[in-house]
């Protein structure tokens, strides 16, 4: 099979099975064929590269083919310029943060919209009790055929109020006419941490320590202090810590799996004949995480059909079943939390008794929180059950009109529990009056129908004037149900995880949230000698959830001067493009702009009662997203070998809802209102190069992007206004900017810390209440972002890997001040760092300041001394393989073989030599995507694979 790269109008690349070879615009071909490239993208819309002016990339072929992601999102990751993907934690089943060409919403998500085979599907985190949970990890990516992500105004215009975040089409495989295939793969595979280098104090180390603190609160000069350091030493080991002197737990790794195991099995047919195709596959998928109790499995099944009925009439018909089943700990600052308590326990407690049982009078934060002990009693865990089906009908009304009309359907359920065992742990509370133990049920349901019907018109004039009109009309209706319970009052030492067990419910919740979408839509684009092509697009929305209707649209054109014939002769392409659009984000929830009433059993501690919201009384429109963008693309060389393209864009986002302080005499604190308005800019590039002879290839691309997100304009208070993920929004600053105390180091005469008192940082302080809250000039969003893909092929030989780079950015360990706190959590472990490298007179130069049992003047207050530079370069993916032909094997029924080793973030290169935790770090603990971004929360590390696979073609 002959497959190739196509350099399209759009900036947009065409990744086609094994080769990549920029689109010809000569005679002259590659092999002696050329093959038309054509966009199809929503609605039916079928696009040439010469109609086409935005910027959009497709991604398909041997790109996709990681079979070892658990979802498309993180296969994205690194190949296309502008998008930005980062898991929230190594959790399997995790959900990711994707942003396309940076901030677009300060409020609201920033995730695209994403579109399988004509429907909208839910995305981003749909947990409610599970720490994390990735809508897209439902969908098998094996079953994925191509993905193209659409950037710009004119793009994403048709897809109106929901495309200001950007659009992922991706379409699932198909049959082929004549090619029967049927394909067995098989991975197992292991992994531990990928970037870890955070190192804690060994038991006579943490004694020593507290004893130093302990010497420096009450030294020998003080009424009743110590005599001596080792006084205070011997006082911290038989007194505080309690310790044997001969104990020396490593927590971190009692309370992590010892090579967590990856199993994938998926099997697939593909093949058809004349008027019909299908495929159809099975998946597996079991991974386990880093924490003893997380494991994620998957079960999928698809199947799709196309029948050409006659002539005419084709019909499509699509379905993807699929199960997930997961299990992990609570993140965050949880004692449960086997991260958080495996870092933090003194290594000088045993975590048994002689008697062999579980020692739960710790000398800890909390005595009772024995990860040993917690694991496998105390569990969380969801199944999520999802059905997405569409049925495509195209009819040919005449040569160049068409009706294209599609149903489809996503469904996903989930039912989450999380049980507490009554005798120690989360769920032991003596003072609680409805008892010990704890259980709560998450039960959810996202469902979603779409349909569309559009008429499509492609015709060509006197052989050079190229017209496309379509005009659609697209209804969509989304039910969130949520219904919740807990109940407490397990009967003293039992493990039975049933809410029957439990005696007393202590509450209940229940609703559902439902919005229309309809819209309107047309789009017409003329192409001149298959050189000039002007496009534009309008959409009309109307949402249940907003007062008035909303207008979209999107102009874009394009100039192939390669068509002339003036350039010099090794330019095959030079495309220029322009475009502008305006787009909506779909921000607010259906009911935002009423005033609501919640019913409560709070009121005057046991009477039912109300509580209102006041709603937005102005009324509430769509965020908007005015997007402008200019590139150019081009291909050189003979046969097109080099290519590139690049592209310039400034995107505005105004209408930004905003919660808006009102006088507390009203009866609220504030109101949502469109308030302020944010703005990113920046400019990608992508270069490749392909050489290929009959036994050998080369392929390497590059691509870089740059973006500044700013906040623009807030209207009303010209203060900060200070979000969750110690950020604030501020005009003129990026919405991801850090917003603390500005820390000015150590004071080398006496130990004591110091911070800026300000901004200026002219003058210093060592008491925290003069030290002003200001803005860093660090954030969390990187400015810089690229990656290098490269592969080689050698007769049956391939080698290839992925490169990433982020650049300019920084991560805030959210959890430093508890292990790294100068003293003030005495009982918890500290890192060698605050041990070694802390202040003493013979030590007055050291990073940390002196130790001090319960604190020194109050240093461990968040401030930029836990922020860190998170520019790094990782080596995300490197795969070795050899194809073993049928030539080969001469086995009957065996087509090929193909073997491979897979590695994924094999090594990561820091900047900071100071950073101890994985620079991709996020958190899953807020409720906005700049809050969580770039915060790190004691979530399970990403994680170093080694995979090994086959696949088998029958």
């Amino acid at each position: 099979m002959n497959v190739k790269l196509r350099v399209l109008s759009a900036g947009a690349l065409f990744f086609m099975g094994q080769a990549v070879w920029a689109q010809k615009v000569k005679n002259d071909t590659i092999r002696g064929e050329i093959d038309e490239v054509i966009l199809t993208g929503s609605y039916g819309i079928k696009i040439t590269p010469e109609q086409s002016s935005g910027a959009l990339v497709k991604v398909s072929g041997n790109v996709l083919d990681k079979p070892s992601a658990v979802s498309i999102d993180n296969i994205l990751q690194g190949t296309v310029a502008g998008l930005m993907s980062s898991a929230s934690s190594g959790q399997p089943g995790a959900s990711t943060i994707t942003l396309i060409r940076g901030i677009s919403s300060l409020t609201s998500g920033n995730d695209p919209l994403y579109i399988v085979d004509g429907v909208p599907v839910q995305s981003g985190d749909i947990s409610g009790a599970l720490t994390t949970q990735n809508a897209l990890s439902l969908i098998n990516p094996a079953d994925i055929e191509d993905v193209q992500v659409l950037k710009d105004g004119v793009a994403t215009a048709i897809y109106g109020s929901r495309g200001a975040n950007g659009v992922i089409v991706i379409t699932t495989k198909s049959g082929k006419k004549g090619k029967s295939n049927l394909q067995f793969v098989s991975e197992i595979g292991t992994s531990d941490i990928a970037y870890d280098k955070l190192k804690m104090l060994n038991a006579q180390e943490h004694v020593n320590h507290l004893g130093n603190a302990l010497y420096n609160r009450f030294p020998a000069t003080s009424p009743n202090g110590y005599a001596s350091v080792q006084e205070a030493t011997d006082d911290a080991r038989i007194n505080v810590l309690k310790w044997d002197g001969v104990t020396n737990t490593v927590w971190r790794q009692l309370t992590r799996r010892n090579s967590p195991i990856t199993n994938r099995y998926n099997l697939s047919y593909s093949g058809g004949f004349k008027d019909f195709t299908m495929y159809a596959s099975l998946g597996y998928l079991k991974q386990e995480g880093l924490s003893n109790d997380a494991v994620f499995d998957r079960y999928t099944g698809a199947i799709k059909a196309n029948w050409k009925a006659t002539e005419k009439l084709n019909i499509s018909f699509g379905t993807n079943l699929s199960r997930t089943v997961q299990a992990g700990p609570t993140d965050a600052s949880a004692f449960s939390n086997p991260i958080f308590s495996g870092t933090l326990l003194s290594p000088t407690q045993n975590p048994y008794l002689t008697n062999g049982a579980y020692n739960l009078n710790l000398v800890y934060l909390n005595p009772q929180f024995n990860p040993l002990a917690l694991t496998g009693t105390n569990i969380t865990k969801g199944t999520f059950d999802k059905v997405l089906t569409s049925l495509n009908v195209d009819y040919k009304i005449l040569p160049y009109l068409t009706f294209n009309s599609n149903f489809g359907i996503d469904n996903t359920a989930g039912n989450e529990y999380t049980y507490w065992n009554p005798d120690f742990g989360d769920g032991f509370e003596p003072s609680n009056a409805n008892g010990n133990g704890f259980y709560f049920k998450s039960l959810r349901n996202f469902f979603t129908w779409n349909w569309y019907n559009f008429l499509n018109f492609n015709k060509t004039f006197a052989g050079k004037h190229d017209i496309s009109a379509s005009v659609g009309m697209e209804s969509t209706r989304r039910t969130l149900e949520y219904n919740t319970f807990s109940k407490r009052g397990f009967p003293a030492g039992t493990r039975i995880k049933y809410a029957d067990a439990a005696a007393n419910v202590t509450a209940a919740t229940g609703r559902t949230d439902a919005w229309t979408l309809v819209g309107y839509i047309v789009r017409a684009s003329y192409t001149f000698n298959k050189f000039a092509t002007i496009t534009g697009s309008a959409r009309r929305d109307t949402y249940s959830g907003y007062t008035k209707a909303g207008n979209f649209f999107g102009v874009g054109a394009s100039f192939d001067l390669g068509k002339f014939g003036f350039l010099p002769s090794y330019v095959n392409t030079l495309k220029l493009r322009a475009s502008y659009g305006e787009n909506g984000n779909q921000a607010a929830g259906p009911y935002d702009k009423y005033p609501q009433y919640s019913l409560t059993g709070n009121y005057l501690q046991t009477n039912a009662g109300f509580i209102q919201t006041p709603g937005a009384p102005d009324g509430l429109v769509w965020e908007k997203s005015n997007k402008r963008n200019i590139g150019f693309d081009f291909s050189l060389g003979k046969k097109g070998n080099m290519y590139g393209t690049f592209d310039v864009y400034s995107n505005i986002n105004p209408n930004q809802i905003y919660d808006v302080p009102i006088s507390p005499s009203t009866g609220f604190s504030s109101i949502i209102k469109n308030q302020a308005e944010v703005r990113s800019k920046g400019f990608e590039i992508l270069l490749g190069y392909r050489k290929s002879t009959e036994s050998f290839s080369w392929d390497i691309k590059a691509n870089y992007s740059y973006n500044d997100s700013k906040v623009t304009f807030i209207k009303g208070d010209p203060t900060p206004t200070i979000v969750p993920g110690l950020k604030a929004f501020f005009p003129g600053h990026n919405p991801t900017e850090y917003y603390t105390r500005l820390w000015a180091g150590v004071d080398p005469s006496n130990g004591d810390p110091l911070w800026y008192t300000d901004d200026t940082r002219s003058a210093t302080t060592n008491d925290i209440n003069k030290a002003k809250l200001s803005f860093t000039g660090q954030k969390a969003l990187p400015t810089h972002v690229a990656s290098m893909i490269n592969e080689f092929t050698y007769k049956g030989f391939k080698f290839s890997f992925m490169l990433n780079y982020q650049g300019d950015y920084s991560v805030w360990d959210r959890w430093g001040f508890v292990y790294e706190s100068d003293g003030t959590f005495p009982t918890v472990n500290t890192s060698t760092l605050a041990f070694y490298d802390s202040w003493t007179p013979s030590n007055p130069n050291a990073s940390l300041p002196k130790q001090v049992f319960n604190g020194n003047r109050s240093s461990n207050t968040n401030s930029t001394r836990y922020l860190y530079k998170g520019d790094n370069i990782r080596l995300r993916n490197v795969e070795l393989g050899y194809t073993f032909k049928d030539s080969v094997l001469n086995i009957k029924g065996i087509k090929g073989i193909y073997a491979y080793v897979r590695g994924i973030n094999l090594y990561t290169y820091a900047f900071d030599k100071k950073l101890r935790f994985d620079p991709e770090a996020n958190s899953n603990a807020f409720a906005y995507t700049v809050s969580n971004l770039g915060v790190y929360d004691m979530t399970q590390p990403n994680m170093r694979q080694f995979i090994f696979g086959v696949q088998v073609d029958f």
